[in-house]
């Protein structure tokens, strides 16, 4: 003890020795580390390095370049292609500026007049509508409007609805049998059908339905069928679409009319069937005769004419008019046509994530 009072500079020696190679045992184990780590990160840099060789185009400016060019040309086109599918003319339009009803009261009278106008049309180009087909489609709301949350839907089915109709009764066939449509969804029932496309498409388990989830039918109704999912052009994430089926008795003139009507792209409508089969008797013959009110022009002056006529010459022979009851050597075919459509809409994409 009294070894180290007389000897403090010693021990400070000593302790400042002991400091020192604490210091450099430390300094010595962090530059290790650090040599290891730039090891390491020189390995995985030269595995990228030969990864980046081998792969295939190169990862050259020029290709670089390249793809930047290919990236404007796909741009180029899925604008072309959105344009497209936005159709053309006063059904275009309508699509685009029509505002759907507020209220229940005021989509009743929307479907309401949507009826009675097309009934007018009908009369106009002698098409005559059959009674399971007097509402076009929306019987359901014969009395009463739809309801809230499905104003929307059906209002935007309606628009769909009015333009096929008005194209198919410009074609004159002989009658419209029936209209149907697809159950009208809500966005929040459209986003949990894509859902569960995208599961089955994976092989995974389709998600729990919700306790407020509507039944799906399964069955055809007066205003609702089902298309088959195999028959449709939907795609979860990409492409949504609304289908409908029209059903109508003519002849092919005017399954070719419509067609090609909807083949304009007026609106963005893709046929996906045509069933043909021959129309039966209760369907060819009308269940109405219009009486033809019109007068005849020969009534007023068949005296005049034969007061005026020629003495010195014979009178002009009018052929004898044919029977109505003898048919002609090549009748006409009749035929029961049914039409299924589906109009397409471009799903938006999906807002990126917070700093993706």
């Amino acid at each position: 003890m009294s070894a180290r009072r007389k000897n403090p500079l010693f021990v400070g020696a000593l302790t400042l020795c002991g400091v020192a190679v604490l210091a450099e045992g430390w300094f010595i184990y962090q530059q290790a580390a650090e040599s290891r780590a730039t090891a390491k990160a020189a390995v995985q840099k030269e595995a990228d390095l030969r990864a980046m060789g081998d792969l295939n185009p190169p990862p050259t400016r020029d290709v670089a370049q390249a793809i930047d060019a290919d990236l404007s040309r796909a741009q180029r086109a899925l604008a072309a292609m959105q344009n497209e599918l936005k159709g053309r003319g006063p059904a275009a339009e309508r699509m685009t500026t029509a505002k759907p009803p507020a209220a229940r009261t005021d989509a009743y009278f929307d479907l309401a007049t949507f009826v009675e106008k097309t009934r007018d049309l009908a009369r106009k180009n002698e098409v005559e509508i059959r009674p399971e087909a007097a509402r076009l489609g929306f019987a359901l709301y014969a009395n009463e409007g739809p309801e809230a949350e499905r104003i929307e839907p059906v209002f935007h089915q309606r628009l769909i609805a009015q333009y096929l109709v008005e194209s198919l009764i410009d074609a004159r066939p002989r009658a419209l049998l029936a209209v149907k449509r697809e159950r009208p969804l809500t966005k929040k029932e459209r986003d949990d059908r894509a859902a569960a496309a995208a599961a089955a498409a994976n092989g995974s388990p389709p998600p729990e339905p919700t306790a407020d989830a509507p039944a799906v039918a399964s069955e055809d109704s007066p205003d609702y069928f089902v298309l088959d999912a195999r028959n449709s052009v939907r795609a979860p994430g990409f492409l949504d679409s609304t289908a409908f089926r029209v059903t109508f008795v003519g002849q092919t003139a005017a399954l070719r009319a419509f067609l090609n009507r909807l083949a304009s792209f007026e609106l963005p409508v893709l046929v996906r069937e045509v069933e043909v089969e021959p129309a039966s008797a209760d369907e060819s013959q009308p269940t109405a005769t219009v009486e033809d009110t019109s007068p005849d022009p020969t009534a007023g002056n068949a005296a005049s004419v034969v007061l005026s006529a020629n003495p010195a010459k014979p009178a002009p022979k009018i052929p004898a008019p044919r029977p109505s009851n003898v048919a002609p050597i090549v009748a006409k075919p009749i035929s029961k046509f049914t039409v299924t459509v589906e109009y397409i809409e471009l799903v938006p994409p999906a807002a990126a994530a917070p700093g993706a």
